[in-house]
């Protein structure tokens, strides 16, 4: 889906921040989306994607993106209105704006990611998820950052063996990046494999050293395990 902004810059710092975001360095994602905003205020896009990083400061970056004003093309109007829906706590109304889109522009990954990022962060609608995961899957190009969704959605639904699938199916997409490892750390420690996920988390944290959280995650594994052993 084309996004809408009149400076080139902006949307040079836009398609960074958006591949950073893919592979779960965020800070940089960030950085680079807060750049893009600055470049230019009215980019709607860039404010939405940052109220998805966002916390405590959420309510500033939501007015930030709805104060946004340009010509926007139709999927994002869709957007615009599902983002409105969502602050109102209306998710049907969510959930039936972004499937507008999706079948505006039905094999771009970015667009499915917008809904089920939403269904499984901020509605915990798991269930939901995954079937919105699953088509996007047969719907895009190789797309490895919907199997990481993918397992987390399975496992809060204490699926295991399906979450396992969908972690190593990322880690075979992109095994030159970090996240994939760290993501089957977490698989490991839920099912209290801590020998695993120590060698997983230190598998991401050797192969990007900005995952500290790997290595911190490691070090809790270690401990784990240590306590169980006789």
């Amino acid at each position: 889906m084309p996004v809408t902004t009149d400076s080139e810059l902006a949307l040079e710092l836009f398609e960074s921040g958006m591949m950073a975001f893919d592979q779960i360095k965020l800070s940089l994602a960030w950085h680079n989306l807060d750049l893009a905003v600055k470049e230019d205020p009215d980019f709607f896009m860039a404010s939405f994607w940052m109220y998805f990083m966002s916390s405590k400061n959420s309510k500033k970056v939501a007015e930030k993106a709805l104060q946004a004003n340009a010509s926007f093309n139709d999927g994002e109007k869709h957007i615009r209105s599902a983002f409105k829906y969502l602050l109102d706590g209306q998710d049907e109304k969510v959930v039936e704006q972004l499937q507008m889109v999706i079948d505006l522009y039905p094999a771009d990954p970015h667009v499915h990611k917008i809904l089920y990022i939403l269904q499984f962060q901020f509605m915990k609608d798991y269930e939901g998820a995954i079937k919105s995961i699953k088509r996007a899957i047969a719907s895009t190009d190789e797309y490895p950052l919907a199997y990481n969704q993918l397992g987390y959605a399975l496992m809060e639904l204490e699926e295991y063996d399906e979450a396992e699938k969908a972690f190593d199916q990322y880690i075979k997409s992109a095994p030159h990046l970090a996240n994939p490892y760290d993501s089957k750390g977490d698989f490991y420690m839920t099912t209290k494999q801590y020998e695993k996920a120590y060698d997983s988390y230190i598998k991401a944290f050797e192969i990007d050293s900005g995952f500290t959280v790997s290595e911190k995650k490691a070090k809790k594994a270690k401990q784990l395990q240590e306590k169980m052993s006789p």
